[in-house]
């Protein structure tokens, strides 16, 4: 497929295309991780991204013809293809192909196995004798193989297949006991490399008779290491280092693992952003938690487990090393001759870290000039000791208790510098500030490794691997996340550093909180007045004022809260007792209307009495009402026959007529299918009060 945009028209050097800006080369496209297309067709892969890095410096473009790599170079013998990329060199590839003068990479070769299959190891390569190893046909890997194979005596059936390297790794444990292949196709699910049999460089190849591609080709490619000498590496890392051999543990490595268990890692303290022993939880935290963290997981077929040991100072972890108390020290950064002298190695470098000069503010642009300089280092510091000595040997070197210590002593003139991470930064930030301090870059960076004791092979193996396993975008995360988690100022701190600003802060709260309570006070005795009149309000207007139960107008309002809960449909069980005094008129003609007041008063204390956990309510001149809920609803026909009793009682023991409750009573239950409203149920209860009053008036 052509790149959009560019017309072509014919070329009479080959058949290539030309366009007004360059030539449109026709190039093999085949498998991951060289070409990758993703879900959404965006275009990738380490040739891919060369190709496109070419087209910079030729202006190019690309036509692209897909196949399997054997197709390929078929197609390139053919003439059907214009390059084709990741070729190894090989004599006689030379008489159909021409090959620059820079390789595109380098990459290496496994021999893989099935997952289950345990007749062969790494261990015995007699193991591979008899059995079926394939390879691709007419790769470079066959006389790889070949030459491996000799060289250990191994007598194997060697297959060649044309199929597609993961359609061939599928075979084994079928057709093939195992198979010849790049680094980057290791997959525990699938195939498991157990012996590293040599690596190549390898290039794009170009069309025989196309010496004009090649020239344009080498020196596209002499420029591009001219900008980048790094750009190879760079595109490896990307593409191929993810996936290769590095996450499995050869049988060597895992029968020492199996046998020697936890790896202690012996770790300086209070060294935050990279390592600390948390004050809390006393545990390990920082990068290298986060590391060992990721690290336990990332090979594919073992898991590796970590004991963190803190000690105060590098130089004590040193010691607890050679004493055998632990397996390894972090951090580490020795030269090699340092190395030696204490009888350590150095594993890869698993972080690294720019070096900042702390100086006075003052002195800043001086400082780079200056021809003798006094650096503060922390006593027990043997990583910045080495480092110093490693790359500022002519400097020297006053020792202190501790950073905080060494940054005094530059502030006051008994030292030009102290040295420290610019990871660590942040920890000094506010003591660099009131010292009126500040950072200048060394131009040198330092790399955090592992202190492994020599002659500790399998270790410093297995700590390899996880440091190529580990990506280092996670480790540059938690840098960078603990670089300023650090910076945790305590309160008491706070507080000791702002005194005068926290006082007042305390008694402008205190003052405030005074003002508040005063005028809650006088809000609380407003709202206590309130309710007071309110109470007293509510009182004049819904209390019967003569015998204090409440009046109509309270009754009103209780029967519309009663039909309203009805209306909204709740459930409920009342009944509405009607009461009316006899013979008030009589009283009040015959005996004034002050003994009618002792009456009615005379009547309602008898209703009260009796309907105790009910409202009752004067609705008339001589006329009560109660509402009958809950106990007393339940127990209503006890209480009309309580009430009976207790009215002839009252009339019997006084032979005045105004101290004798003659009360008619009529009680009617609420019923939805009788009663369309609560007002019916009054009107049947009164209606039975009526009935009751005149049976009364019989007897």
């Amino acid at each position: 497929m052509a790149m959009p945009g560019l017309a072509a028209s014919e070329n009479s050097s080959g058949g290539a295309l030309t366009t007004g800006i360059g030539k449109t080369v026709r190039v093999g496209w085949h498998v991951v991780p060289h070409f990758i297309t993703n879900r959404n067709g965006r275009l990738s892969g380490y040739s891919y991204d060369y190709l496109c890095k070419l087209a910079a410096y030729t202006g190019w473009t690309y036509e692209y013809v897909h196949g399997n790599w054997p197709q390929l170079l078929q197609k390139l013998k053919d003439g059907e293809i214009d390059i084709l990329s990741d070729v190894s060199f090989l004599e006689e590839r030379t008489k159909d192909m021409l090959y620059p003068s820079y390789p595109m990479g380098t990459e290496a070769y496994y021999i893989f196995i099935a997952p289950g299959n345990k007749d062969i190891t790494m261990n015995d390569f007699s193991s591979l004798n008899g059995k079926r190893v394939g390879v691709t046909k007419n790769s470079f890997q066959k006389q790889l193989l070949l030459r491996w194979m000799k060289r250990h005596n191994v007598d194997a059936e060697l297959i060649e297949l044309s199929n597609t390297e993961q359609e061939s790794l599928l075979l084994l444990g079928k057709q093939l006991d195992a198979f010849v292949t790049m680094d980057i196709y290791g997959n525990p699910q699938t195939a498991i490399p157990i012996c590293k049999i040599g690596s190549s460089d390898f290039y794009f190849a170009v069309k025989k008779d196309r010496l004009d591609l090649l020239a344009e080709l080498d020196a596209a490619m002499n420029r591009i290491q001219d900008e980048n000498k790094h750009f190879n590496q760079q595109l490896h890392d990307k593409y191929l280092l993810s996936a290769n051999t590095e996450r499995y543990l050869n049988s060597g490595e895992k029968e020492w693992l199996a046998k020697h268990g936890t790896i202690r890692v012996g770790y300086q303290d209070n060294y935050l952003a990279f390592c600390a022993r948390d004050g809390e939880t006393g545990e390990l935290t920082g990068a290298l938690k986060d590391f060992l963290d990721s690290a336990s997981a990332a090979l594919e077929n073992v898991r590796v487990d970590f004991k963190p040991v803190a000690y105060p100072t590098a130089a004590a972890a040193m010691d607890a090393l050679k004493k055998g108390e632990i397996d390894c020290v972090f951090p580490a950064n020795l030269a090699e001759y340092d190395s030696e002298t204490l009888g350590v190695v150095m594993t890869p470098a698993l972080m690294r870290t720019e070096m900042d000069a702390v100086v006075r503010a003052s002195e800043k642009k001086e400082f780079v000039r200056k021809k003798w300089i006094t650096v503060a280092v922390n006593k027990g510091n043997t990583n910045y000791d080495r480092f110093l000595a490693e790359h500022y040997p002519d400097w020297h070197r006053a020792y202190f208790t501790d950073t905080p210590a060494g940054l005094e002593a530059v502030a006051n003139g008994r030292a030009d510098c102290v040295i420290i991470s610019n990871y660590r930064y942040n920890n000094i930030s506010k003591q660099c500030e009131k010292l009126h301090l500040t950072t200048v870059y060394t131009g040198v960076d330092m790399d955090y490794c592992f202190a492994v004791r020599k002659g500790d092979i399998e270790l410093y193996s297995v700590l390899a691997r996880l440091i190529n396993a580990v990506p280092d975008a996670t480790v540059h995360k938690a840098l960078t996340y603990y670089s300023t988690e650090d910076v945790k100022t305590s309160f008491l701190d706070l507080i000791k550093e702002n005194l005068v600003i926290v006082t007042s802060l305390i008694s402008l709260v205190l003052l405030v909180i005074v003002v508040l309570l005063l005028r809650n006070l006088r809000a609380e005795k407003k709202i206590i007045e309130e309710e007071h009149l309110v109470h007293d309000l509510n009182r004049k207007v819904f209390v019967d004022a003569l015998t204090s139960v409440r009046n109509k107008g309270a009754f009103t309002n209780y029967v519309k809260d009663l039909q309203k809960r009805l209306d909204q449909g709740e459930k409920m069980d009342f009944a509405i007792g009607v009461f009316d005094c006899d013979n008030l008129k009589m009283v009040n003609d015959q005996n004034g209307h002050d003994k009618g007041d002792i009456y009615i008063k005379t009547a309602s204390r008898l209703i009260c009495r009796v309907f105790q956990h009910s409202p009752v309510f004067r609705i008339g001149g001589d006329e009560f009402a109660v509402v009958l809920q809950n106990e007393d609803f339940q127990n209503r026909d006890d209480l009309i026959g309580q009430f009976d009793s207790e009215k002839r009682k009252a009339i019997v023991a006084s032979g005045k007529k105004w101290e004798q409750p003659r009360v008619a009573m009529g009680i009617a239950v609420y019923d939805a299918e009788l009663d369309g409203s609560v007002d019916d149920t009054i009107r049947r209860a009164d209606k039975i009060m009526y009935e009751n009053k005149r049976v009364g008036k019989l007897e």
